[in-house]
């Protein structure tokens, strides 16, 4: 028996006999979030509030960008945590009346006053800051593919920072865990904890501030951010307290068209955001899992998930080595989204031993925040958003009389090396991958998660999840996953799980096959949160994670 060229062994053969290949096909189950299924439009995102707002704009006449762009600023207002105008990320779009597919690069970059060489950039604080690109990216989409002003798709922000809106337990415990992180910044405590105290489930956030700078750039468009008041407070407030961003950043940003990474899945195409994010390494991934019969090994079995955690250890070997900006450093995209290298990787994978090199990642040290959203209209555009602050509420600095909380973007450099080390004006490289999967020139779904080095193991664990499982979004979503990493000094392999959902004989033969085991007690924010939606025989189906306040709204 030869499977992908790596012969069966008898430790191999011993995790058959007892079961070790598990459940050759996922069982249609009892999901926590049922699937939403509407015919003409629908919205995914990781907060209803956002979901609604785009929804009313679909509704109101808008296309899927209108909407993206209108569910992009309200989240930004009701996950501050996670994302917002002092952020930045990535869209994939295809529109369906040109069959063009894009993206839009609106990653953060650095200043152009060059640093200290050598130097360590911090998690919390205005140095580690990064020019924000949330506003140029968001108003560019919208611009060049959407049909409404920013003013209308900017108008539902602007009432939820005003109004406020109900603290959910999750914003609760993330305003809880960073508290102590953002006790030095004043400015950011008054809108956390107004009272003093961080606000608790039930409280109302309101952020009257940030509705004035958005009323400002619904005025004024990008200008309105990166030129005039709201750049003069952000580079006033830089200047106070060591930062590198000075007006001139902030004016000369711009947002970037690019041409999406592209490739095929088991017949999908693969259509996701590229350098500098981890588009192309989904796509890698993919092509090498397409050398396994994953229904052979199983949804829940030892011996797939150690196929993963091979397939990811070599995929992340050119995140590090070869990934940058594309204005600064040659990024081959096209070989490494191609058949042939995946193919070449994949080759020296075993099923039945592990590789003794991996990436070198503490989880630990790896934030979870960023965001997702997914939306799909009734003339069939398709459109996949992830922004982000970096960590949750960024550097922990929110700018004084703006009400905007600022990214960390500017540690993604920390440690890199080559191609993509930092350098004055660069964007930086990480993993976020908005992604669209098409099937014979149709749109089949819209996808994305957070979740810092898990958003690729995610990624491809709901695809396959979708196309070798047979899932629907939601059961695809809430499936248990997996990540694996080396812990640095420790000298031991270690496969996180979310265990209670496995079976326990999964955990037991990836012992057997040497792995140290650490298990999460049920469905956990570390593995991400991500929406999607599904296009399937004239209907949407739409999926929102419950590890977050996911929430999907269709009509």
């Amino acid at each position: 028996m030869k499977v992908r060229g790596s012969f069966i062994s008898i430790a191999l053969i011993a995790l058959l006999l007892v079961g070790g290949m598990g459940t050759a096909f996922a069982q249609k189950a009892a999901t926590v979030i049922p699937e939403v299924v509407s015919s003409t439009g629908m919205v995914a995102a990781a907060h209803p509030l956002a979901s609604q707002a785009g929804l009313d704009i679909l509704k109101a006449g808008g296309n899927a960008v209108d909407a993206v762009v209108a569910t992009a600023f309200a989240n930004g207002v009701v996950e501050p945590n996670a994302n917002g105008i002092g952020g930045e990320g990535y869209i994939v779009i295809y529109m369906k009346g040109t069959n063009k597919a894009t993206s839009i690069d609106y990653r953060s970059r650095a200043s152009f006053n060059k640093a200290a060489e050598g130097e360590k950039w911090p998690a919390a604080g205005h140095r580690g800051v990064a020019v924000p690109g949330t506003v140029a990216g968001l108003a560019m989409a919208l611009q060049k593919y959407g049909t409404m002003s920013l003013a209308q798709v900017i108008e539902p922000a602007i009432k939820l920072a005003e109004e406020g809106f109900v603290v959910s337990p999750t914003l609760a415990g993330v305003i809880s865990d960073n508290f102590k992180r953002a006790m030095p910044n004043q400015y950011l405590m008054s809108i956390i904890a107004p009272g003093g105290l961080p606000l608790e489930a039930g409280d109302i956030y309101k952020n009257p501030d940030l509705a004035k700078s958005l009323r400002l750039i619904a005025k004024e468009g990008p200008d309105g951010f990166y030129k005039g008041e709201i750049a003069k407070a952000i580079a006033a407030d830089m200047k106070a307290n060591n930062g590198l961003i000075d007006e001139n950043d902030l004016a000369q940003y711009k947002a970037i068209e690019r041409e999406p990474a592209s490739g095929t899945y088991r017949g999908y195409d693969i259509v996701s955001a590229p350098a500098p994010v981890g588009g192309f390494l989904l796509i890698e991934s993919l092509n090498m899992l397409e050398n396994y019969n994953l229904k052979f090994l199983g949804f829940d079995s030892a011996m797939k998930l150690h196929l993963f955690a091979e397939v990811f250890a070599r995929a992340f070997d050119d995140y590090y080595d070869v990934l940058g900006d594309p204005d600064y450093v040659d990024v081959p995209m096209k070989a490494l989204t191609s058949k042939g290298y995946a193919n070449a990787k994949a080759a020296s994978i075993k099923l039945d031993a592990m590789t003794s090199k991996y990436e070198k990642i503490n989880p630990n040290s790896e934030h979870w925040s960023t965001t997702h959203m997914s939306v799909v209209d009734k003339d069939g555009n398709v459109v996949a958003l992830t922004q982000t602050l970096s960590s949750f509420y960024g550097a922990a600095v929110a700018v004084p009389g703006t009400g905007i909380i600022l990214n960390n973007e500017m540690g993604n450099f920390n440690g890199k090396k080559g191609s993509s080390a930092y350098a004055p004006g660069k964007r930086m490289n990480t993993t976020i991958a908005p992604t669209l999967i098409m099937k014979d020139g149709k749109s089949f779904a819209t996808l994305g998660t957070p979740g810092a080095m898990r958003i690729i193991p995610t990624m491809a664990q709901i695809i396959t999840n979708l196309i070798d499982y047979g899932m629907g979004i939601q059961e695809a979503i809430e499936a248990p996953r997996m990540y694996c990493t080396y812990l640095q000094g420790l000298g031991k392999t270690t496969m996180e799980l979310e265990g209670t959902l496995f079976p326990a004989k999964t955990s037991a033969d990836l012992a057997l096959l040497g792995y140290k085991v650490k298990s999460y007690d049920g469905r956990d924010l570390y593995f991400g949160g991500v929406q999607g939606i599904v296009i399937k025989d004239g209907k949407l189906y739409g999926g929102a994670d419950p590890r977050r306040d996911g929430a999907v709204f269709g009509y």
